[in-house]
């Protein structure tokens, strides 16, 4: 499902999600959600991850190919 939004501007404020004044930017959600607030750009970022549904651990990197053809495995 994509996620709808509009971007009202950019520029330095408090975000409405993190409560840190920094750089970003002012949106609304098509959804409600979200309503002409601030959210700094880590904010916005960490917002669209959940409404993405991509919580917890990023993915795990596959292992390395060396040209040989050998499998190195994937540091942990």
């Amino acid at each position: 499902m994509a996620t709808e939004l509009t971007i009202h501007g950019t520029g330095s404020g408090t975000c409405s999600l993190t409560g840190k004044t920094g750089d970003g930017l002012t949106v609304s959600f098509k959804d409600g959600t979200v309503s002409e607030a601030f959210l700094s750009w880590k904010g916005f970022q960490q917002l669209l991850a959940l409404k993405a549904g991509k919580t917890g651990k990023p993915p795990a990197v596959p292992a390395a190919q060396p040209a040989n053809g050998a499998v190195v495995p994937a540091k942990t």
